[in-house]
């Protein structure tokens, strides 16, 4: 029996029930009481995030599995991220796919109807036989998932570093919409509930939830992985939207199986489960097994006697399985039997409560590098064929983006995708995450990537409305790795507050780690919803006038030009309220119509923002010396510091005009020129980029 719980946890747990658990009741526990479940080396920093607001509607609250806003109109926008990162280290088809399948059961759990799904990938160097094989995997099985069951995959992220060798980041978002009163909750408030369970149980992903919350050993765990079932999945979905309102509430079934699933939902009542009522997959599997399996495509209601039948009549339909397993007590006792034999008896107390935890933390400063001599156009050719920067249309291909046919912007067209939702509004996505500048000061790393993807939203012409966190660390109880967790979450906290834009559901992952024990760079990832009244879709054309609002600064440290080029460099202090102004600057012009296309400054800094016009054919002309701020050129370039944004647009004069009243630097610095040259004029000197251009479109082909 192998176990995440600590020596002192167990002999916690002797303590409270007097007597030494039954080896079925360690397996109980152990879910329960694990970091993917239990949140216990993080919920006392987590306690911190804004979560309430004017239209949040279910926020971060116990065992609810996911959050939810109000839109108006009578529709609430429910969103979730989670992540399937060590199932996939192992076997990254089904580990991805199933990583899909549990976001899409979370929203369906809440009633809603699933419209959207982002996916952001890091992994190791792609000069790795291994990580291409990972690569291939993840993303044929987010493919195969999202496309079988018919939810558009509208965005996502495709980053690589050397730090994710081994142990990939697979991050899921799911955006679903259901009429505000018609939102289902995960838990129940009275005795006397039937449970039924949907599904077959077998035994593929035994002990998930602990696996999930140790590091990666190198051995053989492929038992731990889901297997992926689609077909299975689009009638869930299809049934359980069909009986949402005949039922009490709603529990997928993920990580830890019926443990903690049924604890959960209990919400510190009891349970009676007989598990000799559990459909299976498998004959003859083990009453220890069938608790703690992880079998996908499986929900758990809690029904009204009288609606039991009526529920089950809608999954028998499409020959599902469907079974009464047992019913919510008043005892606060967990009871699992088979066949009349008591096989877990545990306090629901017990279960809910693990021991929190605060480890020790330092503020050792890492990361800087010694600096390497380059010439501005050769650092230029390096930065833009770097693989964040290529073009991700190899993976994104591979996804169906367009199902439902309410996709208006696509992935690669802008910084946030758009979708447009029943009330005629538009809704935008999208996830962002910086490890780099976070393994510099994981601080300003909170503030920047929560400031970043508000920024994303507002150049599509949208404000955020509400944010989902996921949390993703190495070894907890490594002081720089918890220091880094702590301090991203002080950052998060606060730039939600600015921006005012609450935090209504996350995930923390630890323990993602190399098979040499070195952990990944942190990695905190925010993914945002935003709500826009007119569609924008962003056009390039040649004599636009190229605007940049806000100040460039001499902070280079966390940026990509950094990572290649090293040097004791200055960490971006991210101002808060510069993103604010000139986010909502940047919406109001878009509503407006005076600008075509809106790019925020971000990976790669001014030159990073610009490549998306050049890879287009165009060339561009840029005035280094309008560029606000930075003393330095190789700062006015690559300075990747917030609160700014590149405007196309021929309403020059307005445009700057209106920026200044409103507090805000901005310039001219370069123009958009014809397509018979194809690259960049620094100061009428210029760059043939053609040969960068083609890389970008090209260096992901050897991957088909």
């Amino acid at each position: 029996m192998r176990l995440s719980l600590s020596t002192y946890e167990m002999e916690l747990v002797r303590k409270q029930i007097g007597r030494e658990p039954l080896e079925s009741e360690w397996k109980v526990i152990d879910a329960l009481w694990s970091e993917h479940c239990s949140y216990k080396s993080s919920k006392i920093f987590l306690r911190t995030f804004p979560t309430g607001g004017e239209n949040v509607i279910m926020g971060i609250e116990d065992w609810q599995d996911a959050g939810a806003v109000d839109l108006g109109d009578g529709l609430a926008l429910v969103l979730k991220v989670e992540s399937h990162n060590h199932p996939s280290a192992i076997d990254p088809f089904n580990g991805a796919a199933t990583g899909v399948g549990g976001i899409i059961r979370d929203i369906v759990s809440k009633g809603a109807k699933p419209i959207a799904l982002l996916d952001m990938i890091r992994v190791g160097d792609l000069g790795s036989e291994r990580n291409r094989w990972l690569l291939k995997g993840i993303i044929s099985g987010i493919g195969f998932y999202g496309n079988s069951i018919g939810v558009p995959v509208v965005g996502g992220e495709l980053s690589f570093d050397e730090s994710y060798n081994d142990n990939p980041l697979v991050d899921v978002a799911c955006a679903g919409i259901v009429k505000k009163d018609k939102i289902i909750p995960s838990v129940v408030k009275k005795s006397g509930l039937k449970l039924v369970l949907v599904g077959l149980t077998g035994i593929d992903g035994l002990g998930g939830a602990s696996f999930a919350s140790r590091k990666l050993s190198g051995e053989d765990e492929i038992g731990a992985v889901q297997i992926a079932d689609p077909f299975a999945g689009k009638i869930i979905i299809d049934a359980t939207l069909e009986v949402s309102d005949k039922v009490e509430a709603i529990k997928d079934l993920g990580g830890g199986g019926l443990a903690v699933a049924v604890t959960e939902m209990a919400n510190g009542l009891g349970a009676n489960i007989k598990l000799e009522n559990v459909p299976l997959r498998v004959k003859e599997m083990t009453p220890e097994d069938i608790i703690v399996s992880e079998t996908q495509e499986r929900m758990l209601f809690a029904v009204e006697e009288g609606n039991v039948q009526s529920v089950c009549k809608s999954f028998e339909y499409y020959e599902y399985p469907c079974a009464v397993i047992g019913e919510i007590t008043e005892d606060k006792i967990i009871r699992f039997t088979f066949e009349g034999k008591e096989i877990v008896s545990l306090p629901s107390e017990l279960l809910l409560s693990p021991p929190l935890y605060m480890w020790g933390t330092s503020t050792e400063r890492r990361g800087m590098k010694p600096r390497i001599a380059v010439e501005i156009g050769q650092a230029i050719r390096k930065v833009l064929t770097h693989p964040d920067m290529v073009s991700k249309e190899w993976a994104y291909s591979q996804f169906d983006y367009e199902v439902g046919i309410s996709t208006v912007i696509k992935p690669g067209e802008a910084d946030a995708s758009l979708v447009k939702l029943p009330n005629g509004k538009f809704l935008a996505l999208k996830g962002d995450a910086n490890p780099e500048l976070c393994l510099y000061n994981s601080y300003e790393c909170g503030k920047a990537i929560f400031a970043e993807v508000y920024r994303n939203l507002a150049t599509v012409g949208s404000i955020g409305v509400a944010a989902v966190d996921h949390l993703q660390f190495g070894d907890p109880r490594r002081p720089e790795v918890y220091q880094d967790f702590v301090n991203s979450v002080r950052g998060i906290s606060e730039a939600s507050k600015v921006l005012n834009v609450p935090i209504v559901g996350g995930k923390v992952s630890f323990y993602n780690e190399n098979l040499r024990g070195e952990a990944i760079k942190p990695t905190p990832l925010i993914v945002m919803a935003g709500i826009s009244e007119k569609f924008f879709r962003p056009k390039i054309d040649e004599d636009q006038y190229i605007v940049l609002l806000g100040i460039t600064k001499d902070q280079l440290a966390g940026s990509l030009y950094h990572k290649l080029f090293g040097g004791e460099e200055e960490t971006p202090n991210e101002i808060l309220y510069e993103d604010l102004i000139t986010s909502k600057f940047v919406t109001q012009l878009i509503r407006e119509g005076k600008v075509e296309f809106v790019k925020d400054i971000s990976k790669g800094g001014i030159i990073g923002s610009l490549w998306p016009i050049i890879v287009k054919g165009y060339s561009v002309s840029l005035n280094i010396d309008s560029i606000i701020g930075a003393s330095r050129v190789e700062s006015k370039l690559f300075s990747e510091n917030g609160g700014r944004f590149i405007l196309l647009t021929q309403n020059l004069e307005e445009i700057i005009s209106r920026s200044r009243d409103n507090g805000i630097f901005s310039s001219q610095i370069g123009k958009v020129k014809g397509r018979e040259k194809i690259g960049l004029s620094l100061n009428d000197k210029f760059l043939d980029l053609t040969e960068e251009v083609d890389k970008y479109y090209n260096f992901l082909e050897g991957m088909q």
